[in-house]
């Protein structure tokens, strides 16, 4: 021990957000590598690098899907346009914003926890399953939560520090909103931090409305361009409308899941997720998997942990009399929770996820109204935090159409509350060593390392192979070479975006399960003159009247007409 305390730890603490970044960096990097062997993971991602070329001026034909999040797909053109045409551009494009993210996410925890705590608090974010295996996906997901975690630091900074950083919240929450439609979800938590902030709570708004100029500067060219290319924004509208009234997807679809408890039913999957060896798509969607014993005792010390921190809180305003000093605000605090809590209980059931939201925002700001002169440091931004969750978990759960990385929005206030916890309970009781305390920043690298071995162990454990679009080119690049005239062929697929993809021209979207039998298909195909019908994932495959097989690659049945 004379040895560690001759030793200067002070060194540790220095550059360790620097140190993060790198740490972060060698991640992603193993993440990307990865990532370039399994190619693109899912069909969304193929949507995206079709709009991407539609952006570069690279015509592939459909611009019925161009009104989705525009932000990632523009990022990748303007690579596209100098010629670095490849898919895994927009997983660099992932990689380099997810570095960007923990950096934010590091800044916005040391409003809070010390260097240390946050740089854990990175690695505990890191460690998700559906961080880890989304980060450099190509996906929305990850890059929106990025943007938005920025958000919140510049809002967080800006009440607390230096109010001149409130003019980037609403620019960067518009970047968030481009990048995934539904970041516009975080304006319940900011609203609730201006309202408990609100000593200047007038100069903080200016100063936010002055910030809509070029929140407007960012936004408006988009939708402009959406306007001249579909003619009015009827289907962004109607996008939004579909969300509010809760009718966003059909029953046929595959995300279809009007079960509203389904997020947390599997929270402990998203904490950490087994088995260590399986197959890729058990990272994709850690709810086929099963969750790990660090999931339990991540679970048990949030409870304990945070009843703990609550518990203090309550002791602190009894022993200081704040709540008997003023007995009529404290019960009419609590009536009134009581009730909006009760309420919102019931709309989370029962009405469309904008009830629920206003309801409860207004039982944080009244449970914030009760404890606030209890002079609990830190206690707005817990509250800013608890909101964040709440504001994704309502509005995810209530939505007809559910995939696991949607939590995805909630893993940041997830990763506040675990790392709040873990540091109430590692303050608390310090492992004692030879009578000494064993210094606290090495339990914390302790959890910190168990959580990125874990998530790492699993990873390297699953099978990656390639995915569909490893099949889709080499179909493609057969079919090219068969026919040198299929640019000006009529082509379907079930798998259109992969084949407009691969083949950089529009491929048609076309599926046999939505007819009565083949028969009937075939005479889609035909009245609408296909010439090629490309099938991926139709098992076995049919027998199509009119049209023959001409090739087979993996599980991808090349039909052309007879």
């Amino acid at each position: 021990m004379k040895i560690l305390d001759e030793f200067n730890f002070s060194s540790l603490y220095k550059n360790t957000l620097f140190k993060l970044t790198v740490v972060t960096i060698i991640i992603t990097l193993y993440l990307l590598i990865d990532q370039v062997y399994v190619g693109v993971p899912y069909y969304d991602v193929f949507v995206y690098l079709n709009n991407a070329l539609i952006y570069a001026g690279i015509p592939v034909g459909n611009l019925s899907v161009i009104y989705l999040p525009p932000l990632m797909p523009f990022l990748t053109s303007l690579f596209f346009r100098l010629g670095l045409i490849s898919s895994n551009i927009i997983f660099i494009i992932d990689g380099v914003i997810f570095v960007f993210g923990v950096i934010g996410l590091y800044l916005l925890l040391r409003e809070r926890f010390n260097e240390i705590q946050s740089s854990i608090g990175c690695l505990i974010f890191i460690s998700s399953p559906l961080i880890y295996s989304w980060a450099v996906s190509g996906g929305i997901d990850v890059p929106g939560v990025c943007f938005s975690i920025w958000a919140v630091y510049f809002l967080v900074n800006g009440i607390r520090n230096n109010n001149n950083y409130l003019y980037l919240v609403l620019p960067m929450l518009s970047l968030a909103f481009l990048t995934r439609y539904t970041a516009v979800m975080l304006v319940f938590p900011i609203l609730l931090y201006l309202l408990i902030n609100n000593t200047n709570l007038i100069s903080n708004i200016k100063k936010l409305v002055i910030s809509l100029l070029p929140s407007a500067m960012i936004v408006t060219p988009f939708l402009t361009y959406f306007y001249l290319n579909l003619g009015n924004l009827n289907a962004l509208i109607n996008l939004f409308i579909s969300t509010s009234s809760n009718s966003s997807a059909p029953v046929q679809d595959v995300g279809y899941n009007p079960d509203r408890l389904y997020y947390l039913t599997h929270i402990l999957n998203y904490i950490s997720v087994g088995p260590f060896t399986g197959l890729y798509n058990q990272l994709l969607t850690p709810s086929i998997g099963f969750p790990t014993i660090l999931s339990y005792i991540t679970i048990a010390i949030l409870v304990v942990g945070l009843g703990i921190y609550l518990y203090r809180i309550l002791l602190k305003g009894k022993i200081q009399g704040t709540f008997s000093s003023n007995k009529v605000k404290t019960y009419n605090c609590l009536i009134i929770l009581i009730i909006l809590s009760v309420v919102g209980v019931f709309s989370f059931f029962l009405e469309s996820y904008i009830v629920t939201e206003f309801v409860i925002l207004l039982a944080l700001f009244t449970g914030y109204i009760l404890l606030k002169d209890i002079n609990v440091k830190n206690l707005e931004i817990d509250f800013l935090f608890l909101s964040w969750f709440v504001a994704f978990f309502i509005f995810h759960s209530v939505i007809i159409l559910k995939v696991d990385r949607y939590f995805i929005t909630m893993i940041p206030a997830l990763t506040y509350f675990t790392l709040l916890a873990f540091s109430v309970i590692i303050e608390k009781y310090k492992v004692k060593f030879k009578q000494e305390s064993l210094r606290t920043w090495g339990l914390y690298v302790i959890v910190g390392l168990i959580f990125i071995t874990s998530a790492t162990a699993v990873h390297t454990g699953h099978s990656f192979i390639h995915g569909y679009g490893y099949s889709v080119q080499s179909a493609s690049d057969w079919l090219e070479e068969y026919d040198p005239n299929y640019e000006n062929e009529r082509i379907y697929s079930n798998y259109d975006p992969a084949f407009t993809w691969a083949l950089k021209k529009e491929v048609i979207f076309g599926v046999p399960s939505e007819y009565n039998n083949s028969t009937t298909f075939s005479q889609y195909l035909t009245n609408n003159s296909a010439d090629y019908y490309l099938d991926v994932y139709t098992e076995p495959k049919i027998d199509i009247p009119g049209y023959h097989i001409i090739k087979n690659v993996s599980t991808i049945a090349i039909y052309q007409k007879n």
